[in-house]
């Protein structure tokens, strides 16, 4: 992921409301970052392959593995 978007999502972040991230695994370990410097950490879930068969919820960031589906999506209230 690029810094610029790195920069935005780090700026959004602090905006009040929830927040979806689309793609999410795309950069996984900084998303993370971003969040636990932001304390928005805890209040973030994610869903691999919402709908689909192999469909995964994770109610924590620390249950995600590193490696994962392309279509992935967060909230992080």
């Amino acid at each position: 992921m690029s810094k610029g978007v790195l920069y935005g999502m780090g700026r959004a972040i602090g905006w009040p409301g929830t927040k979806v991230v689309m793609k999410a695994r795309r950069s996984l370990a900084d998303t993370k970052r971003i969040l636990r410097d932001e304390g928005t950490f805890d209040g973030a879930e994610l869903v691999e392959d919402c709908g689909l068969p192999g469909e995964r919820v994770y109610r924590s960031l620390d249950d995600v593995p590193d490696r994962g589906s392309y279509f992935s999506t967060m909230v992080v209230r």
